[in-house]
């Protein structure tokens, strides 16, 4: 039997085509500490999330590491696109903190968007230095878990 490498060439072509796609529609990845788990037909969605550092009570600059005595510390939430009525909810959590239970709830935050929010700002406050270790905000969306992101306090 004669094998043909056109043939060939050509079933493997089709196998890689296959196997992307079916990854990119795969919706939990991983990349820079953050975690993707939502519906595969979900509208509107978490594009990103981003830790900073506070400045004067506003967003400074972007980091996902805290000193302890940095008693605030924000959460930029970006929508893929702004759509009035989405249901928000942050929670913040201290996944991995001594002296506290593992994923112990820190703070919940719910908020309805309006028909221009895209780019949503939150903050948390703690009143004395923050125990050092692994936190993560995880973000749902109409009550779906969306997207967390972890940072650390060192």
């Amino acid at each position: 039997m004669k094998h043909h490498p056109g043939w060939l060439a050509a079933g493997l072509l089709i196998f890689v085509v296959l196997a992307c796609n079916l990854s990119k529609n795969k919706n939990t990845s991983t990349s820079n500490d953050q975690l993707t788990n939502r519906p595969a037909n979900a509208e509107v969605y978490v594009d990103q999330i981003q830790m900073a550092k506070d400045d004067a009570g506003q967003v400074g600059d972007s980091t996902t590491s805290f000193n302890p005595s940095e008693h605030t510390v924000h959460v930029v939430i970006t929508l893929n696109k702004a759509k009035a009525g989405t249901l928000l909810r942050a929670v913040w959590l201290a996944a991995d903190v001594e002296g506290m239970a593992k994923n112990r709830e820190l703070k919940a935050v719910d908020y309805t968007t309006n028909a221009s929010d895209q780019k949503i700002p939150g903050y948390l406050t703690w009143s004395q230095d923050w125990p050092k270790g692994t936190y993560k905000v995880e973000v749902y969306i109409n009550g779906v878990l969306d997207k967390t992101l972890s940072y650390t306090v060192e």
